[in-house]
């Protein structure tokens, strides 16, 4: 079996993710097919796209879109309460949190998590000047056949300086 690529960009973003929040009980790097149940709720990581610029004589400037994806089990949440949308609310919470009382993203969620930490040690940082955009959705087929599932994928860019 061929051994999984660990990205060290993407690591340092799922070690960031790890330190702040516990919702999270699977990792990946790329997008599986099949995530096990006893994995959820999971987020993946691909990245989308990179480009390269200089940014002076001497440093080049690396922007990277990546793209997380949030899955969660939604088993737990089908009942009889026809007020209730099954599986949304936790997916939700995962993503943007927001305390109810001031409406500010809590510090567990994703969202939050992405855009208020900077690895200065490794000169890495969520681009502030670009939207950072999540879309949610009810998605068919992706997972397995004939299954359908709750996901959200956010997609921000990230910047790394380094030494030409």
């Amino acid at each position: 079996m061929a051994q999984q690529l660990v990205d060290p960009i993407i690591k340092l973003y799922f070690d960031l993710i790890a330190k702040n929040t516990n919702a999270f009980k699977a990792f990946y790097y790329g997008d599986p097919i099949r995530i096990p149940a006893s994995s959820l709720p999971a987020i993946c990581c691909s990245r989308r796209m990179t480009g390269a610029k200089p940014e002076d004589s001497a440093n080049d400037q690396h922007d990277m879109q990546l793209v997380f994806t949030v899955i969660t089990d939604i088993r737990s949440d089908f009942s009889d309460d026809v007020t209730k949308v099954p599986g949304w609310a936790q997916l939700y919470d995962i993503v943007e949190g927001r305390d109810p009382a001031t409406l500010l993203l809590k510090t567990t969620s994703l969202l939050n998590i992405l855009r208020h930490n900077r690895d200065v040690a490794n000169n890495v940082w969520t681009d502030m000047a670009t939207p950072t955009r999540v879309d949610y959705g009810l998605v068919a087929n992706k997972r397995q056949p004939g299954n359908w599932s709750i996901e959200a994928a956010l997609t921000t860019n990230v910047t790394l300086m380094q030494l030409r």
